[in-house]
């Protein structure tokens, strides 16, 4: 790893370098040819209109020591040249790049030749139309050549420092990581192996913090999951067992009893079908918990008047409230329309009703609410039942709990899941649940629903 980032940033660096010189020498050409474009124009604003070497009628500019200049008539003979050493002046010379001039081209080159830059430039002398000359400068310049390798050797310092401490970076950083996360292994592993409801990591304010936060919510969900897995399994087994165990006795009973009269049979008959009725009704609540935990699809949520659910589901359970003399007032809104899904909607109000009716008193009132307020659909169940103690109504909606677990057998007593399934589907649907006391002395349940 260490050698793959130490190539790849030695190759970005080789890569930067050329196109940063390419950049720099691209500009000082640029540079040298404005130079000699105004060292041109300010000779030729000097020379006069006809070219002869016996003319010094004009007083030349001073030239730099490693720049010769030359001017040159029509006729390739030397009409001024800057070097006071081997002067060319009035003699003829050919120079290639003064015929491109002649012929109204300007020509520029630049080379570097033994960290010298040799430049080249010719161009036009022109005096009013007419071209009556040609201006030849020369120049040996080993400035930007020292410059640039200076540049080039500090740029190749910089590179291997920038290198070695890369190097040394992509080495540590591992070996740090690697012994930190091996750490962060033998914490867990130790946490497993004692079976702690929390892991109990290091104090430590570096990166690693949040990664063991993180840790340990992870590791308290999963083993608050398990606990309640192993919860759910354990009180589930329980159910059935009981109804099991209670039908497996009537059914002796009957086999082993010689005589026994038709209506005492009748009697154990019906003994067993509630037990059946009771492990169904079990097993259907089960079966609606499990689909709530591991959903296999989204449900099919649609617009859903509440007001024709309730007065389905009252109308439905109104024979059982008669039954125990139980009067049922309803007061609803018609507007209250929610999104949601249908079987969830009769489950928590069929639940909700349901209870109303079966842990009321006899000859009892039970009333119903559905309104609209403040953009929330509001569904209240308040019944003049026995009521549940204080204590109590947070616990309700966990599975399998009830308050008497005598009552499973006054008729009364359910599985201890219709309030866990009605939660769940609440709060599925963005909702609220509440319980509080009835002003009539029972248990008033309150659904709020967001509004469509």
């Amino acid at each position: 790893m260490a050698v793959l980032c130490s190539v790849a940033f030695l190759l970005c660096a080789v890569i930067s370098q050329r196109v940063i010189f390419s950049n720099m020498e691209s500009s000082l050409l640029e540079k040298k040819q404005a130079e000699f474009d105004a060292l041109a124009e300010s000779f030729s604003a000097l020379l006069p209109e006809c070219l002869t070497y016996q003319d010094k009628s004009f007083s030349a500019p001073i030239v730099d020591a490693n720049r010769r200049l030359l001017i040159l008539a029509p006729s390739f003979d030397v009409f001024f040249d800057s070097s006071q050493v081997h002067s060319l002046t009035g003699q003829h010379i050919v120079v290639p790049a003064a015929a491109l001039a002649l012929s109204g081209e300007t020509y520029f080159e630049c080379k570097s030749n033994r960290n010298v830059y040799e430049s080249v430039y010719t161009t036009p002398l022109i005096k009013g139309d007419n071209i009556c000359g040609v201006i030849l400068i020369y120049e040996y310049d080993d400035m930007p050549v020292f410059i640039t390798e200076t540049l080039k050797s500090s740029f190749a310092l910089s590179i291997t420092l920038a290198l070695l401490i890369l190097v040394i970076v992509v080495t540590i950083i591992p070996v740090y990581l690697h012994r930190k996360v091996n750490s962060l292994v033998l914490t867990v592993k130790k946490a497993e192996d004692k079976n702690l409801d929390r892991i109990a990591f290091p104090e430590s304010s570096d990166e690693f913090s949040p990664i063991y936060n993180e840790f340990n919510n992870l590791y308290e969900r999963i083993n608050y999951t398990q606990k309640m897995r192993q919860a759910f399994v354990s009180d589930a087994s329980h159910e059935l067992r009981t109804p099991l165990a209670a039908i497996k006795l009537l059914c002796e009973s009957i086999t082993q009893t010689e005589s026994i009269d038709e209506k005492t049979h009748k009697e154990f008959m019906e003994d067993i079908i509630l037990e059946v009725d009771r492990m169904s009704h079990t097993a259907e609540k089960l079966l609606i918990l499990s689909r709530l935990d591991n959903p296999s699809k989204a449900p099919v949520e649609a617009p859903i008047a509440l007001t024709d659910i309730v007065y389905k589901i009252i109308s439905y359970l109104s024979p059982i409230a008669e039954s125990k003399g139980i009067k049922i007032e309803t007061h609803l809104e018609d507007d209250c329309t929610i999104l949601g899904d249908m079987e969830a909607i009769n489950q928590i109000i069929g639940n909700l009703i349901d209870n109303a009716i079966k842990y009321n008193n006899p000859n009892g009132l039970l009333r119903i609410f559905l309104f609209n307020k403040r953009g929330n659909c509001i569904f209240i169940v308040d019944d003049s039942g026995i009521g549940i103690p204080e204590e109590f109504r947070e616990t309700i909606f966990e599975r399998f709990f009830r308050i008497d677990a005598s009552r499973k057998h006054d008729g009364r007593g359910g599985s201890g899941l219709g309030l866990s399934i009605v939660k769940q589907n609440v709060e599925a649907m963005n909702g609220t649940i509440s319980v509080s006391d009835s002003t009539m002395g029972g248990t008033r349940f309150t659904v709020v629903f967001p509004s469509m």
